[in-house]
């Protein structure tokens, strides 16, 4: 519909710098602004008489008495007071450091002020209002007000404004100019609003086909609802859409991977697992043994494996990954294992090293290699060829393994390990390189999801859980404490290094900033190899150093070279020292549960009582519920239903992963009923014999959504 692609500049009042600020948070268009949601809503109060003014929030119908009064207290502060009155009384109004309020007056008008009302000795003080023109029909009674996300240079007032010429637009389009009484909208008029067969078939087959509002309505009554009522219907409305994008997308992928035959057939697995366990210094547990056996029988019955392998840190996932590739490569395949960081990939290289070349020979060796960016181009040249030859059946790599001039000879597997830093769309490039056949996929993730969430986050994959952890593991012991603590911390980390222990040190910045009060990598490198531990060998760690700067400080640790490692969240995966039994988390309250839960993963390794101790001076409830669930937990699982619990799914990873859903409305825990039925809407969008354009239109703007096809 071309009102929804017009620039906002189309309407009055918003010029170049305005739509400047609107563009951070990206609403460029009419469409984008009817798509930027309310984060929550408020209640605006009808006004009180000044007469019976109490303590806290208030809202009045006021008219100036007399002229505003600027005072400045000192260089940088000022006070702007003016009296307020009704019929029942005068007030005092107070603004700091907004002497621009004084010019904003007019005396004889009507005024709608909120603010908050403090008892002082001579009577109640308004301080800092919220005014506008008073407008009995707006003012006169309650109303539930949107409360937008906002940037530098936009307030509320703006965007609300914005928001509403932006429905206005949209109802004149339709036929009908009076918004304000057009919160039902006529099939009539929504005919005429869906002119494309995309959009007008789709609003109709969501509409009738599950009782929803459609979008029209539902776009109305999010902005401006009149009752929790309305607000209801237009989140289920939106959520539904939200879902079924997602659903159509999950549910196309699995009849074109999973649903397809595969001639990559690995036979004769049991064989070529005795053999593998055979050359393992211990037993695998029962929960390994389950998820090796689905693994394995999904790669030997004739069809795609498209299998998410999730399990809590050092729950043992790797050596399933290894057991499968060890498989592949015996059945005549090639297996490709994708690591996101250099420093993974080198350790998953040398663990399955350690594993497959115990008790070889020249019959039964698997020739393995890495392949990273980091590498000299003749090393990778001379890789690159012996994986199109065939010479090499298993490799191990970074994102270097998806490039186009990597050519696999036989490819039957490929996986991904730490799940959460691959887009669908690396996923499916690596999948890619298999000549003939789709070659099996197997996604690890050592992020425990709660397995709800884990249906919608990875619905196009088979689930496997690791929900047991090998025995003999020390519980890390976990602590919270303020930033008092600090010397009483350092002294315990020297006290450790003294005998050989190691400690990590992380921060949330790589330096020093002027926005944020945290504490910074480099600022606390600083700081403790000149101070408290000048003693100690110390190294530095960070996502800005080169991939070489990376690697060697990250060996020199492994070494036990460098005693104490001062790093950012880089450490967050693939760096495995037994050694290391202290974990400082500096600003704690700055990451998610689950974040925290995998850094203090990287202590606890060996065979030594290991600590993690969390410094937060956050004196909120929040932070000191997320704070004592770590102290009290050593489950990822546990951990992770608590973090969806107080963070919401949305922030579940801390960030906006490439290729994760990301919902606006929709929350899956809440609205799961609404998945499943977009689930079942779109198994039958995908399976109709008689797809209409209009499915094959919906499937492509589900797959621009989710995943990126360009």
């Amino acid at each position: 519909m071309r009102v929804l692609k017009e620039d906002i500049q189309s309407i009055k009042g918003i010029g170049p710098k305005k739509a400047a600020s609107f563009a951070k948070l990206g609403i460029r268009t009419i469409g984008d602004a009817l798509s930027y949601y309310p984060r929550e809503y408020e209640i605006q109060a009808v006004p009180i008489d000044i007469s019976s003014i109490q303590e806290g929030l208030v809202a009045l119908c006021i008219k100036w008495d007399g002229s505003p009064r600027v005072s400045w207290i000192r260089k940088g502060f000022s006070t702007t007071r003016i009296k307020a009155k009704d019929q029942t009384g005068v007030v005092d109004c107070i603004w700091y450091n907004q002497p621009y309020r004084a010019n904003q007056f007019q005396s004889g008008k009507k005024y709608y002020v909120t603010a908050k009302a403090v008892k002082k000795s001579s009577g109640y003080q308004i301080q800092n209002p919220s005014v506008e023109e008073y407008n009995p029909d707006i003012h006169g009674k309650p109303q539930i007000l949107p409360v937008y996300p906002l940037t530098r240079g936009i307030n509320q007032r703006s965007l609300r404004s914005l928001i509403e010429e932006a429905l206005k637009k949209l109802l004149s389009y339709s036929g009908n100019n009076n918004i304000e009484n057009n919160n039902k909208v006529s099939n009539k008029d929504s005919k005429n609003y869906y002119k494309t067969t995309y959009v007008n078939n789709i609003d109709k087959f969501i509409a009738s086909r599950y009782g929803l509002i459609n979008k029209h309505e539902a776009w109305i009554k999010i902005h401006k609802p009149e009752s929790k009522e309305d607000l209801k219907q237009a989140q289920r409305r939106l959520a539904f859409e939200e879902f079924l994008q997602l659903q159509v997308t999950i549910q196309y992928m699995r009849n074109n991977v999973q649903g397809k035959k595969s001639g990559m057939l690995i036979t004769d697995y049991h064989n070529n697992l005795k053999d593998f366990l055979s050359r393992l210094a211990f037993k695998l547990t029962s929960a390994q043994e389950k998820v090796l056996n689905e693994v394995l029988l999904d790669m030997s019955n004739g069809k795609v494996m498209s299998r998410l392998v999730q399990g809590d840190v050092g729950s043992g996932k790797t050596v399933i990954a290894a057991a499968a590739s060890f498989c592949a490569a015996k059945a005549g395949f090639q297996a490709a294992m994708m690591a996101p960081t250099e420093i993974l990939a080198r350790q998953h290289y040398e663990s399955f090293k350690k594993i497959f070349y115990k008790q070889a020979s020249s019959e039964n060796s698997i020739k393995i290699g890495l392949l990273t960016g980091g590498m000299k181009v003749s090393e990778k040249e001379e890789l690159k060829e012996e994986l199109r030859n065939g010479n090499i059946q298993v490799v191990i790599g970074t994102h270097a393994l998806i490039q186009d001039d990597v050519v696999f000879n036989k490819l039957g597997l490929v996986i991904t390990d730490e799940q959460h830093r691959f887009g669908v769309r690396q996923r499916a490039l690596l999948q890619d390189k298999g000549e003939l056949d789709l070659p099996h996929m197997m996604v690890m993730s050592a992020t425990p999801i709660p397995r709800t969430l884990a249906h919608i986050l990875h619905g196009d994959l088979d689930l496997s859980t690791i929900d047991s952890m090998p025995p003999g593991r020390i519980p890390i012991k976990t602590y919270h404490v303020g930033s008092a603590y600090r010397e009483r911390i350092y002294r315990f980390v020297n006290k450790h290094a003294l005998v050989g222990n190691q400690t990590y040190i992380v921060c949330p910045l790589v330096e020093e900033s002027e926005v944020m009060e945290l504490r910074s990598a480099e600022e606390v490198y600083q700081d403790l190899s000149k101070g408290v531990l000048k003693d100690i060998s110390m190294g530095l760690l960070h996502g800005r150093q080169k991939p070489t700067e990376k690697e060697e400080v990250v060996e020199a640790f492994a070494k036990g070279e460098l005693q104490v490692l001062v790093s950012t969240t880089v450490i967050e995966v693939g760096i495995n020292v037994p050694n290391a039994v202290i974990m400082i988390i500096e600003n704690a309250e700055r990451f998610g549960l689950s974040q925290l839960h995998q850094l203090r993963g990287r202590v606890g390794r060996g065979d030594k009582p290991s600590f993690c101790i969390l410094v937060s001076d956050g004196r909120d409830e929040k932070t000191k519920q997320r704070m004592k669930v770590l102290v009290e937990s050593n489950d990822g699982f546990e951990i992770a239903e608590k973090d969806l619990e107080l963070r919401g799914p949305g922030e579940l990873f801390g960030l906006r992963q490439h290729g994760m859903p990301v919902f606006q409305i929709a929350n899956p825990m809440r609205d799961y009923d609404l998945y499943e039925l977009a689930k079942e809407a779109a198994i039958e969008i995908i399976n109709d014999p008689n797809k209409e354009q209009l499915y094959h239109l919906f499937l492509e703007k589900a797959l621009e959504t989710w995943i990126d096809v360009s």
